[in-house]
C-alpha cells in the first residue's frame, strides 16, 4: 500500500493549521475575542442620528446594524441601554447621489423615437455616497472603538434605461433608496468586522 499520498495530505493539513494560527487569522464563528475581553454579551443599538438631507436613511442604517450584530449568536441585542453591557451609536453624516457619467440626449432615445439634441447632457449613471460615524461604548460610557466608514456605489440612471418622461425622477429616487439599503448593509458589516479585528 502506497503511503506517499497519505503523508502528503497529512503534511498539507498540518501546514495549513500552522500557517492559519501563526498569521493571526481567525476563522469566523461565535468566538469574538474583543467582546470576550470586555465581557460584552448584550448590546444596545441607539437610534441612529441623521445629519444628512436624506430623510429616513437613519432607519435603514439602524435596521442594518441590529441585524448584523444579532447574527452569529455571540451577542444579544437588547431594547434598553440599562440592560446592555455596551452600546453602539451611529450618525449618518452624508447620504447623497450625484451624476457619475454623462451622455447626450441623442444617444439615449430608443429606436423609432424622436432623437434628442446632442447638445443636451444627461446623466447615464449616478454615484451614491453614504458616510456613517460609529462609537462603541461600554456600560460606563468609556469609548472602546470608533470609526467613520464611507462607502460608494453607482446605479444606472432611468433615462439611460429608456424610462423617459415624468417618472424618471421617481425611478432614480427608488434606485437611490435601494442603493442606500445595500450600502447600509455593507457599512454595518464593515463596522462589525472592524471591531472584531481589534486585538
Amino acid at each position: 500500500m502506497d503511503l506517499k499520498p497519505r503523508l502528503i495530505a497529512r503534511f498539507l493539513g498540518v501546514l495549513f493549521l500552522v500557517l492559519s494560527s501563526s498569521c493571526g487569522y481567525h476563522m469566523r464563528g461565535q468566538d469574538r475575542p474583543f467582546f470576550k475581553i470586555h465581557n460584552i454579551n448584550t448590546l444596545y443599538v441607539t437610534p441612529v442620528r441623521n445629519n444628512s438631507y436624506k430623510a429616513g436613511v437613519e432607519i435603514t442604517v439602524y435596521n442594518a446594524l441590529r441585524k448584523r450584530f444579532s447574527q452569529g449568536g455571540y451577542l444579544r441585542i437588547v431594547d434598553s441601554p440599562e440592560l446592555a453591557d455596551a452600546r453602539i451609536s451611529a450618525t449618518v453624516g452624508a447620504a447623497e447621489y450625484a451624476p457619475a457619467a454623462i451622455t447626450t440626449a441623442d444617444k439615449i432615445a430608443s429606436v423609432g423615437s424622436v432623437q434628442g439634441p446632442g447638445s443636451v447632457q444627461i446623466a447615464s449613471s449616478y454615484q451614491v455616497m453614504l458616510k456613517v460615524q460609529f462609537v462603541l461604548m461600554d456600560s460606563k460610557k468609556k469609548t472602546l472603538w470608533s470609526d467613520v466608514v464611507v462607502r460608494n456605489k453607482s446605479f444606472a440612471a432611468s433615462n439611460y434605461l429608456g424610462a423617459l418622461g415624468d417618472t424618471s425622477a421617481l425611478i432614480n429616487e427608488g434606485e437611490f433608496e435601494r442603493t442606500l439599503n445595500d450600502l447600509s448593509i455593507s457599512i454595518a458589516t464593515d463596522a462589525e468586522e472592524s471591531i472584531n479585528t481589534i486585538d
